[in-house]
């Protein structure tokens, strides 16, 4: 889970979610579901609550912030404001997943 990660993976998801999913209250319900663990493990894992394992330890925000790409990215004052606004598009992303496969339904 990370902040450049997380975006496809939930339009993956939902995408899935959608074309594969008949039931309109399983696919809400299977969806709610899969932000909730998304928005729980990358919160813990900005919060450096929960370490993330990139080929050694490191902290999680690190891991959230640059996706072991190296990019020296920092937690600082305001990121936490940018790392709320990046859970909020989470259902975002689902949702956009959602409504492509669920396409021609």
């Amino acid at each position: 889970m990370s902040f450049l990660l997380d975006p496809p993976s939930l339009i993956l998801l939902g995408f899935l979610i959608g074309r594969f999913i008949g039931n309109r209250s399983v696919r809400l319900i299977i969806a709610s579901a899969v932000v909730l663990v998304f928005i729980f493990v990358s919160a813990l894992l900005y919060l450096d609550i929960l370490p993330w394992w990139s080929g050694g330890w490191i902290n999680g925000s690190d891991w959230m912030l640059n996706s072991g790409l190296g990019t020296d990215l920092k937690k600082e004052d305001g990121m936490g404001v940018l790392a709320i606004i990046m859970f909020a598009a989470y259902p975002l992303w689902l949702k956009l997943g959602l409504d492509t496969g669920s396409r021609g339904d």
